[in-house]
């Protein structure tokens, strides 16, 4: 099977898309961060910063997870047709292991939200954190698939996908993608 234009296509937009948006999440963590800290104005307009940086980083980490869950989907089809993206890939072991995994828990978090509040959640929804034993508390904590945790090590969506770490991966996919040529003719993919 030989690749198409619209497999190469795919495979660098998808790429850039997922850098795209964790350039975009990791904007505005920073934002948020800064609204939340800045004390110095009044109670109103603060407030209102605030709220709209608090939405801005909710839809701009939705967008980032549900993008490199597409990304994680397209390079599985896409690696054999591309052997040159093998190597990087299979080295990507982060953003494989959790990439779409954390997508899923997201794109269905009313679902896993309902049972977590009876006490059973779908597996993994809940993640009783070895990463991150610095989390407040006794030793280590939870994390459920919506939440953010900042450390020393960088943004970790859902206790689980560390954004600089996906950067890192998809960063070198990209790199080696970006040097493989175009098929010479237009074939829609079957």
């Amino acid at each position: 099977m030989h690749p198409t234009w619209t497999d190469h296509n795919d495979l660098n937009f998808w790429l850039w898309a997922c850098l795209e948006d964790a350039h975009v999440f990791l904007e505005s963590s920073r934002q948020h961060s800064a609204a939340i800290k800045d004390l110095s104005k009044n109670w109103p307009q603060s407030n209102a910063e605030r709220l709209a940086a608090q939405a801005r980083l909710r839809l701009s980490t939705y967008h980032f997870v549900m993008t490199t869950g597409t990304l994680v989907k397209t390079l599985t089809r896409l690696v054999p047709l591309f052997p040159a993206v093998q190597l990087p890939f299979d080295a990507a072991e982060h953003l494989k292991r959790e990439g779409l995994d954390l997508r899923n828990m997201i794109e269905h978090s009313e679902i896993n939200l309902a049972a977590a509040k009876k006490g059973t959640p779908r597996g993994g929804f809940v993640r009783k954190s070895n990463l991150l034993p610095e989390l407040p508390g006794s030793r280590g904590g939870t994390a459920d698939a919506t939440s953010l945790i900042i450390d020393q090590n960088g943004h970790w969506l859902g206790g689980r996908l560390n954004v600089e770490r996906i950067i890192a991966e998809v960063r070198a996919i990209y790199e080696v993608a970006q040097g493989i040529s175009a098929p010479s003719s237009y074939r829609p993919s079957i």
